[in-house]
């Protein structure tokens, strides 16, 4: 499930096509076969570069409000043939941002200059996100004909943006590298602009302030940027690349004074609390009869607000909706009941509704997931959120997250995507409070294995065994499980059950509890592991890690470069009994191994118990974001790990 973002798709467009102005003189005097060889000495190994990345800014009043006008210019240099990959394009155009001049173009080398082929087939069509229901954001897309190495490819573009307070950031790096990224903006005297940058350490920003007249320009460039990391499971761009986030933060009223717009969170607040100011207080009657039918024996109060969060888990299909200012302001609750569906902002207003009904204080609450790295302490605009629940404050400055669009979260977890982050809860309607949200820890989310085994003739294993999740694990399978049927369950099992060798097999098996949250959601499994056991003369050898978790999970710290993302910590725990075949004794039972990190740790152990050896596995992990410092340790547990891995178990024939 993911949460409802505002801002993929324009954020895409920040990543995906670069935003520039205008090229300097010096880029188009220079001769093709000269540029090539500048740019392949300057950035060796890549495919291409962006020659100029710009964005020019201008801020105009108009009466009440103030509108932006944004001249984009892009100039990419292909360096190889395989930059063949980066001939298509598009922009965006959206209730935020309009597109109203678009002139795409190939230059290819003709001598000492260039030759113009100009795009002429442009396409439209609505962008819609993944597990977004209906977006109004439409994207315009191109190929770039003639890309051959030493072509460059140019895009200028013209947005207007109608409202100042929805501004994108301007990235100074792109998915290739960048020679000169600049932004300049150009606004009144009387328009105070602010802004905030990230992730420019080590990084020589020239900035420049010149006044002329009645308006002020500021610029901002950076030059050669290289390309940045491509390491997997690492986190957004927009935690690590260079960047600026622009604001107004003042603007000129009808009266003359200075009106107030994005300077910090009572202002963020005063937008947010006027998209739920204009809510149907009128309330309707058919939820107010089942408000009151889920409150009958209920016992306390948390178990009214369990009550109704786990009723709109249960009743309301999440889907999202993304058009124009439907992305910010919620539906009135009567309609999300009667409809039976809503997105984040829709599902939270009829969650604080309903507990209104029920007599009970809860919160709006806007919130942004971890694929945003700001706090509203740092960042007071609407690109610092991207997502809205319901909070419960359970006892004086103990707060419970109500995220009704996750279908499977237990009462009193978070959803994992906002765990460390901030909320921002509408106390009324000029007063909020920013909070923080907990990050789970590992025994949250606990995953239990325990089987028995016995050895077959044939030399291999036949077992029986229950597989137990709760928390975040459980949230995971049970969406994986979801509609499933019957000939996809099974291969979805056989698949989650899997160990040993490829001559697994699952004989039998049942879910339960998937719909009871209270509940581990359990596999209980049959299965054969054939050709597994080792036996050579009168010795039987076997090895009981059967699941070898993180095995093959060592970090290339030399190469590696971005922190590593995780979900959700966790612990995993399996107890494995095998009986002793007949006629044999034990010979050897592998010590006890063990290594303990704060972010990654196991121990196993062995013991005799009667006619069985019992091993009993516990792996655990408990990070969210694993920095580069910390690989060398990570791997230190890989090695530990599997070295203990390696060891057997080993059975004697016993002397007649």
């Amino acid at each position: 499930m993911k949460a409802n973002n505002r801002f993929g798709g324009a954020l895409a467009l920040l990543l995906g096509a670069a935003t520039l102005v205008a090229a300097p003189r010096s880029a188009y005097a220079q001769q093709p076969t000269q540029l090539v060889a500048e740019m392949q000495a300057k950035f060796p190994g890549e495919k291409a570069v962006y020659l100029d990345y710009r964005t020019d800014l201008t801020f105009a009043v108009q009466g009440d409000s103030v509108v932006v006008l944004a001249r984009h210019h892009q100039d990419m240099l292909h360096l190889d043939a395989q930059s063949a990959m980066y001939a298509n394009d598009k922009v965006f155009n959206s209730h935020f941002s309009r597109v109203q001049k678009l002139d795409a173009r190939t230059m290819v080398p003709a001598g000492n200059s260039y030759k113009t082929v100009k795009v002429t087939d442009y396409k439209e069509k609505f962008e819609v996100q993944s597990g977004i229901f209906y977006d109004d954001t439409r994207s315009t897309t191109w190929s770039f004909p003639a890309v051959t190495p030493g072509a460059r490819t140019v895009t200028d573009y013209t947005v207007r943006h109608p409202d100042p307070r929805f501004l994108l950031p301007f990235y100074f790096g792109s998915y290739v590298p960048v020679r000169h990224a600049e932004l300049t903006i150009t606004a009144p005297k009387n328009v105070k602009i602010s802004h905030r940058m990230f992730h420019v350490e080590g990084l020589k920003i020239n900035f420049s302030k010149q006044e002329k007249g009645s308006t002020v320009t500021y610029r901002w460039s950076a030059d050669d940027l290289p390309s940045p990391p491509r390491d997997d499971d690492g986190p957004e761009a927009a935690y690590y690349l260079p960047h600026l986030v622009y604001f107004v933060e003042e603007v000129p009223s009808a009266d003359g004074q200075a009106r107030r717009m994005l300077a910090g969170v009572p202002e963020l607040y005063s937008l947010y609390s006027g998209f739920v100011s204009k809510l149907d207080p009128q309330e309707s009657p058919a939820l107010r009869r089942v408000v009151d039918s889920l409150a009958v024996g209920a016992k306390t109060e948390q178990e009214k607000v369990q009550r109704v969060y786990y009723w709109v888990q249960d009743n309301i299909r999440y889907v999202a909706f993304e058009n124009g200012m439907g992305g910010f302001i919620p539906r009135d609750a009567g309609l999300v009941y009667t409809k039976r569906y809503g997105d984040c902002k829709d599902m939270a207003n009829l969650t604080r509704e309903m507990l209104r009904m029920a007599g009970i204080k809860s919160y709006l609450t806007w919130i942004g997931t971890r694929d945003l790295p700001y706090r509203y302490s740092e960042l007071a605009t609407p690109g610092v959120d991207n997502h809205m629940i319901t909070t419960y404050e359970a006892s004086p400055g103990q707060y419970v997250f109500l995220d009704a669009t996750n279908k499977y979260m237990p009462f009193g977890m978070p959803s994992a995507f906002i765990q460390g982050k901030e909320a921002l809860l509408a106390i009324d309607g000029k007063n909020c409070k920013v909070v923080p949200v907990p990050v789970m820890g590992q025994e949250r989310s606990p995953v239990s294995d325990v089987s028995q085994l016995v050895l077959d003739e044939k030399g291999g294993l036949r077992g029986k065994g229950s597989l137990q999740l709760l928390g975040y694990p459980k949230v995971m399978q049970s969406y994986a499980l979801d509609g499933l049927d019957q000939t996809e369950e099974t291969k979805y099992v056989k698949a989650l059950l899997e160990r040993g060798n490829n001559k697994f097999f699952v004989d039998k098996y049942s879910v339960s509890h998937l719909d009871t949250r209270e509940k581990p959601l359990t596999i209980d499994y049959e299965y054969r592991l054939q050709d597994y056991v080792q036996k050579l003369d009168d010795e039987i050898y076997v090895n009981l890690n059967l699941e070898q978790p993180y095995a093959h999970d060592k970090i290339d710290a030399a190469k590696r470069r971005l922190p590593r993302v995780n979900e959700y910590a966790t612990q995993n725990h399996t107890r494995t009994e095998l009986e002793i075949p007949a006629g044999y004794d034990v010979e050897y039972l592998p010590p006890v191994a063990e290594m303990r990190d704060p972010v990654f740790g196991f121990k196993v152990k062995y013991e005799r118990q009667g006619n069985k050896i019992v091993q009993d596995k516990e792996v655990y992990i408990n990070y969210l974001l694993l920095q580069p410092q910390q690989f060398g340790q990570w791997n230190a547990v890989v090695d530990k790990l599997n070295a203990a891995y390696r060891e057997t178990v080993i059975f004697k024939r016993r002397k007649v």
